[in-house]
């Protein structure tokens, strides 16, 4: 299965937030610590910023409950 990232969540904890969001709408999502650099540093772990990845037949689905949340 292929997944793809539909956010970049600031932190570990904005990311699990989203992932309660689109499990609780039956999409799974992997959680990936990004190791792209941000404002001149690389980040690690859970201080840096964490990859939201959906499989990708599930990405639209995410990408308009996300884009829901944002607009509210």
């Amino acid at each position: 299965m292929r997944y793809k990232t539909v956010k970049i969540a600031a932190n570990r904890m904005e990311a699990e937030l989203i992932r309660g969001y689109l499990e609780a709408e039956g999409i799974r999502v992997f959680l990936k610590p990004s190791t792209r650099p941000y404002g001149g540093e690389a980040y690690f772990g859970d201080t840096g910023p964490v990859e939201v990845q959906v499989p990708e037949e599930s990405f639209r689905k995410a990408r308009g409950i996300l884009s829901g949340l944002e607009g509210s």
